[in-house]
């Protein structure tokens, strides 16, 4: 007896690859063309599909644009290693993340993602939490879990306060990629630089949790 359901399955299936197809067109032509030179006509010539199709997938141009957003912060690290490792210490597993983040950030689209971010904000305020939730949040979370893997092999201490050091991390080598590639256009070999100040950002995170540590046990 045929399943009853598997018209159906089939069916929500295809769609699902549809949507993704039409993402995967409509990120190529907002990263070519920017913001204000994309038009849902555009997208729908190109990515063969009609307007009313991008219509019932997404809504409108703004809801293009978020899906679009989320998408390419999933797509731009989808070859990176989320785990942290449990036999590397502290600074061995921050920096490993830390690279990781050069590397991404040193990928020819990014600019032009970081420059359709900040056009996209300034006209719908849901662009940037979507990018916000899907990109920085991700990596403060991949931090925090190499703080988290130390103080359950008890290398940190239970109550240790780490919670600013993800965010401090993440926005002093993003703030730096984002001036050499989107700002200053140095897009050669941009990933090769950073490893000399993230050695020293990290020097600073160690010599914190040491004076935390010793503040702690003088009662301070």
């Amino acid at each position: 007896m045929t399943d009853p359901r598997r018209p159906t399955t089939s069916k929500t299936s295809r769609g699902a690859t549809r949507r993704r197809e039409l993402l995967v067109e409509a990120a190529r032509i907002f990263l070519r063309d920017g913001l204000d030179g994309t038009s849902m006509d555009v997208i729908a010539s190109e990515a063969g599909a009609s307007k009313s199709t991008l219509y019932r997938h997404f809504g409108d141009k703004d809801g293009l644009l978020i899906a679009v957003v989320q998408f390419l912060c999933a797509d731009f690290i989808k070859d990176i290693d989320r785990s942290p490792k449990s036999d590397c210490g502290l600074r061995e597993g921050l920096r490993a993340i830390l690279l990781q983040l050069v590397h991404v950030l040193s990928k020819p689209s990014h600019p032009d993602f970081f420059r359709l971010i900040v056009a996209g904000s300034q006209r719908l305020p849901q662009v940037g939490e979507a990018w916000h939730e899907h990109g920085p949040l991700v990596w403060h979370d991949m931090l925090g879990k190499v703080f988290d893997a130390q103080i359950q092999l008890g290398v940190l201490p239970d109550d240790l306060d780490y919670c600013d050091y993800p965010e401090i991390l993440f926005d002093a080598v993003f703030a730096d990629m984002i001036i050499r590639t989107a700002v200053l256009g140095k897009t050669q070999d941009a990933d090769k630089a950073p490893g000399r100040y993230i050695d020293k950002l990290l020097d600073g995170v160690v010599a914190g949790l040491a004076s935390q540590r010793s503040e702690r046990a003088q009662g301070v």
